[in-house]
């Protein structure tokens, strides 16, 4: 009986000692993903196969707080759907732009430059910081042909004088009529979407 009990003892180390292993394993391409979004890259992918070959006006739209919106492209042109659409941001080189992408699949899309504005707090108007982050829109079918279809917002941290902080919080799928409540607070963001022709 003592042997039994000192062979179960044995094991139960065994087993302890297992289960408190590190080892280490082959990164994944989803391991690198919180390593590029913290250095400004961030994409979206949208299954477009339902709308293959059919023809998709990009369109960019900048917002500021109590002014119009206005389209940051300024001329309108298409594109076959394909498979998928993806959208992507990433840093430009300098703290005041940042580029963005569409691509159509297959090589086809195009990029842009995006001004970005600056935030700082009142106490420190000489201390002016670059910060923005991007939120997908909640997609709403049906989708109707020439009506603006919102996926991608790109907005900018806001300055919050109770906290003394900036930040960029709130809602993590945005609503296609901009009322969800972190649109009222960004006062500088870019809208990225399409128009099915």
């Amino acid at each position: 009986m003592k042997k039994t009990f000192i062979i179960a003892l044995l094991a139960l180390a065994a087993l302890a000692g297992q289960a408190q292993e590190i080892r280490t394993i082959e990164p994944t391409l989803n391991d690198y993903l919180p390593l590029l979004k913290a250095q400004g890259y961030m994409v979206y992918s949208f299954d477009t196969k339902d709308f293959n070959g059919a023809q998709a006006e990009p369109v960019v739209m900048e917002y500021v707080k109590g002014e119009e919106p206005k389209d940051v492209l300024g001329f309108s042109f298409s594109m076959n759907f394909s498979e998928k659409l993806v959208i992507g941001f990433a840093p430009s080189g300098n703290d005041s732009t940042a580029i963005y992408t569409f691509n159509f699949s297959e090589g086809r899309g195009f990029n842009g430059r995006l001004n970005l504005t600056a935030i700082y707090a009142p106490q420190e108007p000489t201390k002016r910081r670059y910060s923005y982050e991007s939120r997908p829109f909640e997609l709403v079918s049906p989708f109707e042909k020439e009506k603006f279809i919102p996926l991608v917002l790109y907005g900018s941290y806001w300055y919050e004088p109770e906290t003394s902080v900036s930040r960029f919080c709130g809602e993590s799928i945005i609503k296609p009529d901009l009322s969800s409540d972190i649109v009222k607070n960004i006062p500088h963001f870019y809208v990225l979407g399409i128009k099915i022709k």
